[in-house]
């Protein structure tokens, strides 16, 4: 049964009442983890008055700080699964990832980092030449060129959106096999979970223009409401999977969709 992205939504609201503070904060918490990791990097570069080691040590300290990120980022993503199955959820669960193969989830991230990047490279490229060179044609057809990698960048990122929630709900599926599986359940789905994207554009507008606080709240929003896309996809709201057995072991049993 596909359901709308109104009651996926509805759901997810359902499951986060009593659980928006904690929500909340453990999302605010990973920002803050983040910002503390970032900010020695961030003074080194202004104190070097932006010179171009310091960039390079700058741009390298965020790639690895937001591949460590993405660990924590499953952690809070196995709270928002916990929520939607009835289960408890603690703090804790935010960094137990780091002993279930972290590896994993930090090999996915900087796949799929690679694979963006290879899709703005002409743009760029061309962007640079025609920069430093000063050819106007060149820094045009740059700017094209990095707007049109952005449609296979989407694709690609719609394709694998359920590659960390599977590495999170089964820990012994590896990268490659994660890719592959999230490249079967997104066949016909996509478009969907696109329109799931669009239908939060309206919150988060709201929420920036608060200075940010409301973004508090459309956060955890959107996540219960990805995790629950997540579950409709694998056939776990159905009782009826719709992949492989042999991935279906970690998952919980559920109880009946009426109870919700």
């Amino acid at each position: 049964m596909r359901r709308t992205s109104a009651e996926l939504k509805r759901l997810s609201r359902e499951q986060l009442n009593g659980h928006w503070g904690f929500a909340i904060g453990v999302n605010l918490l990973m920002q803050l983890i983040m910002s503390a990791a970032m900010m020695p990097f961030y003074f080194l570069f202004l104190i070097s008055r932006r010179g171009v080691l310091q960039y390079n040590i700058y741009m390298l300290a965020v790639v690895i700080i937001a591949a460590v990120s993405i660990v924590m980022q499953c952690g809070i993503n196995r709270i928002y699964l916990n929520f939607a199955r009835k289960k408890e959820a603690s703090v804790g669960m935010m960094f137990a990832e780091f002993t279930r193969r972290p590896d994993r989830y930090i090999l996915g991230f900087l796949l799929l980092f690679a694979i963006e990047l290879i899709c703005f490279l002409p743009g760029i490229i061309c962007l640079v030449i025609g920069i430093v060179s000063g050819l106007i044609l060149a820094s045009v057809i740059g700017i094209l060129l990095y707007f049109a990698g952005m449609v296979p960048v989407m694709i690609i990122a719609l394709r694998l959106a359920m590659v960390f929630y599977l590495m999170v709900d089964h820990s012994d599926m590896g990268v490659l096999e994660a890719f592959r599986v999230s490249s079967e359940l997104m066949q016909g789905n996509k478009g969907r979970l696109f329109y799931i994207y669009l239908s939060f554009i309206g919150w988060s507008l709201l929420g920036m223009l608060s200075c940010g606080l409301g973004m508090l709240w459309v956060m955890p929003y959107m996540t219960q409401t990805l995790v629950n896309f997540y579950r409709e996809v694998i056939g776990e709201m159905d009782q009826k999977p719709e992949f492989s057995q042999q991935y279906m072991q970690d998952l919980p049993e559920q109880k009946p969709e009426g109870m919700f």
